[in-house]
């Protein structure tokens, strides 16, 4: 369906590159509402990003501890990292993963692709499920890139989300997905979306 067919379209009439880093772009667009009235809004542009929940065959889940200045906070999230161009999603995970962990994945399914920011920003994060993991002890992290890898049972980490010490999107969101899957013993009855991705190593 062409975008401009979609009910609540707002037609952008004009838009400014208020600020360009090596992360992101801040513009502001002009945009007319479909009643006719003017409006601005201001987006962040930036890199799709990929995710993986992966689980060890002793169904503990592989996460990293890092700080998040933006939220003043340090805290576990499940590996992530940004697809580079030309890139395919799959490819990219098991990259992000074992740069960041030293970790990789067995198998990977893919489970959703997502918005994490919609109301202002342009990026989408894959989510992946890892089955099994293999230590290669490659971890090759940023300049300026400090990370703990650390592997939590499936229990602890529903409790580290169900009292909030996890508020991470895509770490609470993978878990809701894969709880009862991997409480199953990773089988597919277990998975919320079972059929839609298809296992890749």
């Amino acid at each position: 369906m062409n975008m401009q067919h979609q009910p609540c379209y707002e037609k952008i009439t004009a838009e400014e590159i208020l600020y360009k880093g090596v992360y992101l772009t801040l513009k502001k667009l002009r945009i007319e509402l479909p009643d006719g009235r003017k409006g601005v809004r201001e987006i962040v542009q930036v890199r799709d990003a990929c995710a993986i929940l992966a689980v060890d065959g002793d169904l503990n889940v592989l996460l990293v501890r890092q700080s998040r200045p933006a939220i003043m906070k340090t805290g576990f999230e499940i590996p992530a990292g940004l697809i580079d161009e030309g890139e395919s999603e799959t490819d990219a995970v098991f990259r992000e993963c074992e740069e960041e962990t030293g970790y990789r994945p067995v198998q990977v399914r893919r489970l959703i692709r997502y918005a994490h920011a919609e109301g202002y920003s342009t990026g989408f994060i894959t989510l992946f499920l890892g089955i099994g993991l293999e230590h290669t002890g490659k971890m090759h992290l940023d300049a300026t890139e400090y990370v703990e890898p650390v592997l939590v049972p499936i229990d602890e980490l529903v409790r580290l989300v169900q009292t909030n010490e996890i508020t991470d999107s895509k770490t609470i969101l993978s878990v809701t997905l894969c709880e009862r899957f991997i409480r199953n013993g990773c089988k597919d009855e277990g998975l919320l979306l079972v059929g839609k991705g298809k296992i890749q190593d």
